[in-house]
This record gives C-alpha cells, structure tokens and sequence, in this order.
C-alpha cells in the first residue's frame, strides 16, 4: 500500500517544499531559523518550488532534529522520493517497536501491527503526502519502549524480580535512553517533551535508590536537547519566532478550543485557557506518577482535543496509543481526520480554506461520544492496574 504511493507527487497537502527548502538553505550554510523563504536575503538561494512554499513570511517551525533531517535529504539530491523513503523506513521501525512494546505488556502484537500499519491516515499522510511525522514517532516508541523495561524493584511492592528484569545499572541506563528519545521527539515536534516532568517523577517515587534513574533520564533529554539546538544557536530568539507566529495565529478544524473560544468571545483569551489546561493534565499526570505510555496517552491526548490547529496529520501522534490500547475513539479520529480536507478544492483555487461548523462537527462530534462510552466503560469496570502500565503488571 505505501509502495504505490510513493511515486506520486502530494496533492493534499505542500508542507514537503518546506521541508526540501530548510535543506536547500542549510547546505548553502544558512540557518534556517534566521530568515523567512521570502526574505530577500536569500533571493539567490530560490528555487522552482519556492513560489509553491506556504507561510513564506514565516520563519521554519520544525525543531532540529527534522532540520537535520531536511539537510540530509538536501546533501542526498532533494528527493521528494528519498525523502518518502527515509519516513517509511522511520515508520516500519515504529511499528517493530510496539509490536515489542505490546509483547513486553502483555498484549496482541498482531492487533497492535494492523492497527498502526494498516491506518489509511498513516499510509496517505506519511507515503503519499510526505510528512514528517514517523521521524518523530519512532523515536517516541523507543522512548516508551525503554520506559517499559524499567520495572519496579524487588521489595517496592512486594512482588518478584522478572526473569528479564534489568539490573540497577541497566536501569539508569534504559531511563537515560528513554529520556533521550522523547528529546528527539520532542525535536521533531515539541509536544512530547510535556511528558518529562512525569517521567521524572515516575522514576522518583518508588525509593530513594531510584534518584539516580531520575537523574539519567532528565539529564540525557536535557543533554540531547542542548546538543542539536547548537549547531542553530547563532539564530538566538529567532529558533522560536515561527512557534509564536504558529501558537499565536494558527487555526485548523478547531474543536473544544472553539466552543472555549465561543464563550469568551477572545481568541488570545482561549488560548491561554486552554494552555492552562494542558498544564493541568501535566500537573495530574506527574502528581499521579503514570508511566510514560499513559502520560503520552493524555498529554498528547489533551493538546489535540484542546489545540486550536488540527490538520488530519496531527492525529498521527496519537496513532501509537491508539494501536496499543485498541482506543474506539482515537482510531476513530484517526479516520474522521479526513475531513480535515474539505474545501481543499476552493483552497487551491482562491487562497481562502472555507471550513463549515457542520463539517468540523462531523468530526468532533462522533469523537465525543466515543471517548464518553469509553470513558464511561472504565469508570463502571472494577478497579484494575492500568494495562499499559509494566511495572503493575507483574505476576
């Protein structure tokens, strides 16, 4: 299915002429982050694609990791082609690692597999229409991959050691390298890196022999951050001047933002409310010690149903939860996605994206009334560990 598709050019969507213009830019050695596509600093830089950049007044929003990766493509020959290649292949390995992730768990590698790799929306946005999503997505399901294999010590809660449980020194190192992968996530797009102050304290709270796990997995995000923003660090404030035009302006298929955005009557008022909001789900994930896979679950989880700006690729992020948990809802949206696309036509035609409340209803609405059934359902079911949870899923 993604062979087929890999040959053909987008047409849904022309985030990739960013993508090959960042690499364009950086191997004639300027920083991305410096100047907006339709500066006139770099009119001697323009390309054939360059008429065809959207937001060309804005400067690049993608962290460093994707840049690095946009350079790579660039030094490679700027194939759309390659580039399609290089995502598939960081989308095949994710699915290899929740298919270990659900073995680790407990649960059904092959329904974990069809729910992840056979997702149209995956299939059209990642071989068709060139986004960069899986670059980020695989080394999120390494980081949770990582997380799983840091079980709970004898004697934390009176259970037996696994046969396969890690040692006290492979524990710190899998939780450096579970830190180290939700950085470059995070590099790729920032959401993940709200899952850290849970991950910190997860590691916190079992013993105090348990601080130095902490430490290695604090430590080696913050390392890994440091180490790929500096080869950007001449940009200054500049690294974040598309973010603030993006989180400031931005809107796509809003939906719970909309209803918020409708009572205040003050679209920057929403904003901060629902920024507010997110940081709570933070505050109770970290206050509630979840491990990784379920903070993820509903920090991501918040900011897609809160954010002001979902185009249908966004939901990949939640792709992998909804695989390993076998979520109605979110695979649901997963579908529902698609209707992000209405009035593309007009779009391409006139410049103005027309979007009726009755198509965005079309898809929240649906959404809504699944994660109420679901929610509903585990609220009425007895009191159980969380399933996603290894380290209470000891015999």
């Amino acid at each position: 299915m993604r062979v087929v598709l890999v040959p053909l050019s987008p047409e849904l969507s022309d985030d990739f002429n960013r993508y090959l213009w960042d690499g364009h830019v950086q191997l004639a050695g300027t920083n991305p982050f410096l100047y907006a596509p339709a500066d006139s600093a770099l009119a001697p830089l323009r390309t054939e694609y360059h008429a065809d950049i959207n937001n060309p007044t804005v400067p690049t929003i993608y962290p460093p990791l994707a840049q690095l990766a946009f350079l790579l493509v660039a030094a490679t020959g700027s194939s759309l082609v390659l580039m399609k290649g290089l995502w598939l292949a960081c989308d095949l390995a994710t699915g290899w690692l929740l298919a270990r992730v659900a073995r680790a768990t407990g649960r059904d590698e092959a329904t974990v597999l069809v729910l992840y790799l056979w997702a149209p929306l995956l299939i059209v946005e990642v071989a068709w229409s060139a986004h960069l999503e899986p670059l980020g997505l695989l080394p999120l399901a390494g980081a949770v991959w990582a997380a799983t294999r840091v079980r709970a010590r004898p004697g934390d809660s009176g259970l037996p050691r696994p046969a396969d449980h890690p040692g006290r020194g492979h524990a710190r190192t899998l939780s450096a390298v579970s830190g180290a992968l939700l950085a470059l996530s995070a590099l790729v797009k920032l959401a993940p890196a709200a899952a850290l102050p849970a991950l910190a304290q997860r590691r916190s709270t079992r013993t105090p022999a348990s601080i130095p796990s902490t430490v290695a997995a604090v430590g080696a995000f913050f390392v890994t951050v440091v180490i790929l923003y500096a080869p950007y660090a001449s940009a200054g404030s500049g690294l974040f001047t598309g973010l603030r035009t993006y989180g400031e302006h931005w809107w796509f298929m809003k939906g719970a933002f909309g209803l918020i955005e409708g009572l205040v009557q003050d679209p920057a008022m929403a904003r901060r409310i629902v920024a507010v909001m997110v940081i709570g789900v933070i505050a109770g994930t970290t206050a509630a010690a979840f491990d990784l896979e379920r903070t993820l679950l509903w920090v991501l989880g918040a900011g897609m149903i809160l954010t002001p700006t979902l185009h249908p690729w966004y939901v990949l992020w939640m792709l992998p939860f909804a695989a390993l948990r076998a979520s109605p809802p979110w695979i649901a949206l997963g579908g529902l996605a698609f209707l992000g696309y209405f009035g593309l036509g007009s779009y391409q035609e006139t410049g103005e994206w027309i979007q009726p409340a009755t198509v965005r209803a079309a898809l929240w609405i649906p959404f809504f009334l699944l994660l109420a059934v679901e929610g509903r359902r585990l609220l009425s079911r007895p009191a159980a560990h969380d399933p996603g949870d290894p380290s209470e899923a000891l015999p």
